[in-house]
């Protein structure tokens, strides 16, 4: 048996069972915490399959088995699956077997490493003032910013500046996200992270407006390269089922009529040409995409 059959077999064992049906799985599941411990394991066995980790699949495949939500038939296909296990850190791993774990891999954003700070400076007169009260003394934060953090500077650092000088982060923690905003003359654009394969859909609508005109989003990848445009619409404007080509991030770029980009040589946005005195409120929704803390290490 090939190395390449092992991988299959375990991959078709996590997906097939954590998909299938319940009572064909895990039998009669008392609790629904019980039944989500078993789908966390299963979804760790996977990792750990598409890292060549050996060694903490058996593990995992050995906790599985101890389980007591797990029907005696699936405790025995993973006995002989461990089995299998125990034998493959003696063979050589092909080439053959990393498209299996595309879906996988290809979540994780390459980051580069982060250079060393400086310590922070001691401050003596805090711990001398802490010494002479019972409680600690606490200083709040008024420039702490939720959105600053959604999308790391290093996955922007190559982005233009015609994009990043505008960009607001959109939380796609649930896969969506709908924000809203007023335009006048400049564009509003926003960031966010996709995974390859992902079916995005955006939609903007005007919920007050002055002026002749009408609203236009433009859809960006991290470099500045155009992927594509709605329509002109007085109303609504949508971008729907387009499939995100690589995992990185992306920006939408909600516009007024007249307004548009000016790209470089090598068909990059370099900056924009305002041309319209309309003004409006609109919403922004966006949907389909990975929810972005399974898109970072």
């Amino acid at each position: 048996m090939t190395i390449l059959h092992f991988i299959s077999l375990g991959l078709a064992v996590v997906f097939s069972l954590g998909l299938s049906g319940k009572s064909q799985v895990y039998g009669q599941v008392s609790q629904a915490s019980s039944y989500r411990q078993v789908v966390d394991e299963l979804a760790r066995l996977d990792r750990a399959l598409c890292l060549q980790a050996w060694e903490q699949a058996i593990d995992i495949t050995s906790g599985l088995m101890a389980s007591t939500h797990i029907s005696s038939t699936y405790r025995q296909e993973l006995l002989l699956f461990r089995r299998q296990l125990q034998q493959l850190p003696t063979h050589a791993v092909t080439s053959s077997v990393q498209p299996s774990c595309d879906r996988t891999s290809s979540l994780f954003l390459e980051l580069p490493a982060l250079e060393a700070s400086d310590p922070p400076a001691l401050n003596w007169e805090r711990a001398l003032a802490n010494l002479n009260y019972s409680r600690p003394i606490i200083s709040l934060s008024t420039t702490y910013d939720p959105l600053a953090n959604l999308i790391p500077a290093e996955l922007t650092a190559d982005s233009p500046e015609a994009l990043t000088e505008l960009m607001t982060p959109m939380d796609t923690t649930d896969s969506f996200s709908v924000v809203g905003d007023r335009i006048s003359w400049s564009p509003q654009v926003y960031s966010f992270l996709a995974r390859q394969g992902d079916i995005l859909s955006l939609e903007a609508d005007v919920t007050r407006a002055s002026g002749q005109g009408g609203v236009q989003m433009l859809l960006f990848d991290h470099i500045g390269n155009l992927l594509k445009e709605s329509e002109l619409s007085v109303i609504q404007s949508s971008l729907p089922n387009y499939r995100i080509p690589t995992t990185n991030v992306y920006f939408v770029a909600v516009v007024s009529a007249g307004t548009v980009p000016v790209f470089d040589l090598q068909g990059q946005i370099a900056e924009w040409q305002p041309a319209s005195s309309r003004s409006f409120d609109y919403t922004l929704t966006l949907m389909g995409v990975t929810p972005y803390q399974a898109l970072l290490p």
